[in-house]
Formats: structure tokens, sequence, C-alpha cells
């Protein structure tokens, strides 16, 4: 009897596995391994950015979106789009394609908003994060537009542009951002101006690549300006409004303006502070 239940618990059957609990844990084996890659690329991404003051690659897609025919005309009208060789056109169009699907374009005090206003807002804004991998911005969602200047709400006051990072909303005053775009040389541009603060707060509020960049190399300018004597020679230039020096997030929207209108002034007078800025939005068109 003893040997009979020796046997037979011996030669018992192992509990089978189901197919489920297999497909379970073959999804759970790859879903750590893949985090695992994932620090580590970006782990090492950091190391080459800290050394390179650039990421890895900006444009990677899986497939690339075709501008609209009746839409061409605006974008082959852009300075910077002909500026660019024709895969980075391709790549400019499938940025402006996806912008213009994923913001919501609204109107106020009975202004129309046609093509050319949605294109003219939306190739800005790829413009200033073409050299960014991560060119949608998380807290920009919504444009609102107002065919003139317009009462703040939030601010109580009578402004021509507004960035609300709660409602992740871009406020402009349709005349003075086509007044920015027809004077190019002046270092007062609306568009550039409140587009950027999208961008700071942005980087602020997310860690991908573009965003760290973006964040780690302004915090670098913050200390170089913390030079008194730097100070005084930016004041006494006159490269800047007097408006850039309201706050640190007035400083650097007013500095990009100078710095997409006026490049070479800017780099000839203050080379250090050129770099800076180029490095935040990883921007080298001007260099090529």
């Amino acid at each position: 009897m003893n040997f009979l239940i020796s046997y037979l618990f011996f030669f018992e059957e192992e509990p089978s596995i189901s197919i489920f609990q297999k497909i379970l844990g073959v999804a759970i084996t790859f879903g750590i391994v893949s985090i695992c890659i994932y620090y580590v690329l970006r782990y090492l991404e950091s190391v080459y950015v800290h050394y390179h003051k650039k990421p890895y690659f900006i444009h990677l897609y899986p497939k690339i979106k075709k501008l609209p025919k009746h839409l061409q005309p605006f974008i082959e009208e852009n300075d910077f789009y002909d500026r660019l060789d024709k895969k980075r056109k391709r790549y400019f169009a499938h940025r402006t394609v996806r912008f213009l699907e994923g913001t919501n374009f609204v109107s106020r005090e009975e202004l129309v908003i046609d093509d050319f206003m949605r294109m003219q807002i939306a190739m800005m804004v790829i413009q200033l994060t073409f050299g960014m991998r991560h060119y949608l911005l998380e807290y920009l969602h919504t444009i609102i537009v107002y065919p003139s200047s317009f009462y703040s709400i939030l601010n109580k006051t009578e402004n021509i542009g507004e960035y609300n990072p709660m409602s992740k909303a871009l406020a402009l005053s349709w005349k003075d951002f086509q007044k920015g775009n027809q004077h190019k040389d002046d270092g007062r541009n609306l568009g550039i101006h409140e587009i950027t603060h999208a961008i700071h707060y942005n980087s602020i509020k997310n860690n991908d690549i573009s965003s760290e960049i973006f964040y780690d190399t302004f915090l670098q300018l913050e200390g170089y300006l913390g030079s008194v004597e730097i100070r005084k020679k930016i004041v006494d230039a006159k490269i800047l409004r007097e408006y850039a020096f309201t706050d640190k997030f007035e400083f650097i929207a007013v500095l990009i303006e100078v710095f997409m209108e006026s490049p070479d002034t800017l780099k000839e007078k203050f080379p250090e502070i050129y770099t800076y800025v180029m490095q935040m939005l990883n921007f080298r068109y001007f260099e090529d």
C-alpha cells in the first residue's frame, strides 16, 4: 500500500500552465525588458547631450504625412521652409499637418479664421520647434485669435497676446501677429514671443529630451547672466527692448525674438548668448 502511494505521488502530473498565463508571462517580461532598455537609452542620450548639446536624432516618423494641395501655396511662401533641403521640407510639411490636426483654432469677435491664418500660426510654431524631437507641445492645444487687442480676464489688462498654461491656450491679436511678420528685423514678433512662453512652460513640466535641453540650457544661461558686467553690456547695447527685463520668462521670450529675427546681430554682439539660445532650441539652421 505504501509502495502504491509512493508510486502515485512520484508520477503525479505537474499542474498545467494555461495559454493565458504563458502569454501574460511573456508580456510582463517584454514590458520589463522594454522599460529597462528605454531608461538605459535615455541615460545614454543624456550623456550624449551633455557633450554634444543636441539629441541623438530629431526626425523619425513611421509615416510622413503630406500637406493637402490647397495648403501648399502657403508653405511655399514661407522663408524658412524655402531654405530647407528637399528632405527637411517633407519633415516641415509633416509637422505642420500634425500640428494642424491636433490644435483647436478658436475665433473671437466675429473674426473668420481661414487657411492662411491657420498656416501662418502653425508654421511659426513648427519653425521654432524644428530643432526639437518633441515638437507637439503638451501644454498647447488651443489657439484663440482676436482681430486686434483684447481684454484679458486673467490679467485684467488689455493685451495683444497671452499664454495660459492652465487652459493650454494661446491668445493672439491677428493684427499684431501680422505686424510682427511684416517687420522681420526689429526684434519684435508677437507670435515668436508667445509661442516661446509655451515652449518654456512645456520644458519645465516635461522631461523628454527636447525639454531637458531647453530647460537645462536656460539655467546655464541664467548663470551666465548672473554677471553684473554682462547684464550691463546687454542693457547698454539696447539689443533687447525694456520689456525683456520684466522677469526671466519675458527675457527669454524677447531674446528668442531677436535670435530668430536678427541672428547675425546677436551673434556679433553676444556670441555666448547666441550659442545658448541656439542650443536651447537646437536651432542650427543659421549655421548652415
